[in-house]
């Protein structure tokens, strides 16, 4: 009987140590993942800080098109830089989702330059026929599956004409092989530059390059001012300017409003954020109204109260590596 007592309480003993051991591993590995998240927390905030052009979305090794500039277009660099800071300033909004989406396409970063060539970023610009940050026709624009409905109209969306533009450089990459052609063809078409291509082949010239082919003085004019701008974007010290301050990180989050706001006016009073800032994050709408379909983007400094006013909620909190889906 005491033999047996003896074993009972051993096992108990030996029980409790297991299940000490047990819980102590328990309590390190759980402060071990909480050590990971805080470092994983610390990590993405020092991301944040840090300026988009500092970031491997500006690295220089994303410069690949080794362009060369004569002295006009150094000249000509020069007197644009401040005008291409200041329009970079002012639709700092964009910048980040620019650069992200050239960098997934593999598009090297001097097809930045494209867009504030076209129009210093500014999605609202009509000119000829022309329309939006890229500056399509409306032909060109339909067929990259810009729509326009009642309210909206995409070749005006900053972000679905950036997701345009991407897919179109590209196809013209595909077809034309060389970056400086595609310059060309953006300007002129692809058809043209085809048949200038064509017509220095038939002179001898192999592999005709932006130099060989024989465009109008416009499409020469936009490669010129092209390769100014990508200069100023890659070497913004050669012509005393900086790029503006933009933090690396997706300024704005999409909240879907499900039919409970339905202008911009009223989300802008419930957000806290300004009327203008909204109508330049959503620069696809053409009146006041909000499409509960599409939904809103709010700068995320402002997304949570807004969530929180029409939710009554706080905002799920998302990161910038969750992509954001555009619809056109």
């Amino acid at each position: 009987m005491i033999r047996k007592t003896l074993y009972l309480c051993f096992g108990i003993v030996v029980a409790a140590f297991v299940s000490l051991n047990a819980c102590s591993s328990n309590m390190t590995a759980n402060a071990q993942e909480n050590d990971n998240e805080q470092n994983e927390l610390e990590l993405k905030r020092l991301r944040e800080q840090k300026s988009v052009w500092e970031s491997d979305l500006a690295d220089k090794s994303r410069f690949t098109l080794n362009l060369k500039l004569n002295a006009q277009e150094r000249s000509l660099a020069r007197s644009h830089a401040r005008s291409v800071t200041t329009n970079l300033k002012n639709n700092n909004f964009y910048v980040h989702y620019l650069l992200t989406k050239l960098k997934e396409a593999n598009i090297p970063l001097e097809m930045a330059a494209i867009p504030l060539v076209e129009s210093g970023l500014n999605p609202h610009v009509h000119n000829k026929g022309a329309h939006g940050a890229w500056q399509y026709v409306r032909s060109t624009g339909y067929s990259l599956g810009l729509r326009r409905s009642r309210g909206y109209d995409g070749i005006y969306d900053f972000f679905a004409s950036t997701d345009a533009g991407v897919k179109y450089l590209n196809r013209l990459y595909s077809d034309l092989g060389d970056w400086q052609l595609v310059v060309l063809a953006y300007n002129q078409g692809e058809y043209g530059v085809k048949r200038a291509i064509s017509n220095a082949q038939k002179k001898g010239i192999a592999e005709p390059t932006a130099d060989d082919i024989v465009v109008s003085r416009t499409a020469r004019t936009y490669l010129t001012r092209f390769k100014a701008y990508s200069d100023i974007l890659k070497n913004p010290q050669a012509y005393g300017v900086t790029l503006p301050n933009i933090k690396n990180r997706t300024p704005f989050r999409k909240v879907e409003v499900a039919g409970k706001v339905n202008s911009l006016h009223e989300a802008a009073r419930l957000s806290g954020a300004s009327l203008d800032i909204l109508k330049k994050l959503n620069s696809g709408y053409t009146s006041d109204r909000i499409d509960p379909s599409r939904g809103l983007l709010v700068p995320i400094e402002h997304a949570d109260e807004f969530e929180k006013a029409i939710y009554g909620r706080s905002a799920e909190k998302y990161t910038e590596d969750i992509p954001l889906k555009i619809k056109n």
